[in-house]
């Protein structure tokens, strides 16, 4: 498998200068746009007690300038985590199974609240969950093979378009052939629901720094499982219902029956 590149120092530097400028063009352009205004009312001239008096309305405004700083501190917090998430250094299919649900993944706004489902914090109990559900020999298939196509498809080019990779019908057939073994782990489906929620919940990753209280007091329950079990499980649910898609599967698996599958589906809807 090849490693995504680190995060350039260069890069995080040039941006974070730019941001720093920003902020200083802001400030300093208010500053003088007062001194300014306060100068013409006083016929261009500015004494040491008008001074004062505009010390403290510079002061007063130091709540805006706070909140200013705060949401560039912020933007460039959440920069740095998607950049950490984009170079995680796993294989191409464990990337590819979690770009099922990446979009319900935690982002912070501009004010630093995090929207989404699931917080980063539990993606350790996911794979650990994914494995268990596969097992070993399977992981490893599916590992290897994947990481095959993606040296076909990328051909050294990095970083990976996940992207065009997920487009490859190989590619595709692996995801499908994943997600009809993880379907059948859950035939019990209320005793596998309730062991997958209590795994994960029994291995969220350690807080980061300056997680939010919605971070902090998540755990996966009954409804946020059965958004992940249905947003991993979509590529199989088109297989079920397409001809064609159905057609493919049948060619990989000969004894899978296509009613039981489908119960299973809907006893995780």
């Amino acid at each position: 498998m090849r490693e995504a590149p680190p995060v350039s120092p260069k890069l995080t530097r040039e941006k974070n200068r730019a941001r720093s400028r920003a902020m200083a063009e802001a400030v300093i352009s208010a500053f003088a746009a007062t001194l300014k205004t306060e100068a013409r009312k006083r016929g261009g001239f500015l004494t040491l007690p008008d001074l004062d008096e505009l010390d403290v309305s510079f002061r007063e405004k130091t709540a805006e300038l706070t909140e200013v700083f705060e949401m560039a501190f912020n933007d460039a917090a959440r920069e740095q985590e998607d950049l950490k998430w984009n170079q995680i250094k796993r294989p191409a299919f464990d990337r590819l199974m979690v770009k099922r649900f990446d979009s319900m993944l935690m982002v912070k706004d501009r004010e630093g609240i995090p929207h989404g489902t699931f917080p980063r914090r539990f993606l350790p109990g996911f794979f650990l969950a994914l494995n268990m559900l596969l097992g070993p020999e399977a992981m490893a298939n599916f590992h290897a093979r994947s990481d095959k196509i993606m040296n076909q498809v990328m051909k050294g080019i990095i970083p990976v378009d996940w992207d065009l990779l997920d487009q490859n019908q190989e590619m595709k057939d692996i995801i499908v052939d994943a997600q009809l073994a993880i379907a059948w782990q859950f035939n019990d489906t209320k005793k596998r629901t309730s062991w997958f929620i209590q795994l994960v919940n029994a291995n969220l990753a350690p807080l980061a720094q300056g997680s939010t209280q919605v971070e902090t007091n998540w755990e996966m329950d009954h409804i946020s499982f059965i958004r992940l079990i249905n947003a991993l499980l979509h590529d199989l649910k088109v297989a079920v219902n397409d001809a064609q898609e159905w057609k493919r599967l049948k060619r990989r698996h000969p004894d899978t029956k296509r009613d039981e599958i489908t119960a299973i589906l809907e006893r995780l809807s």
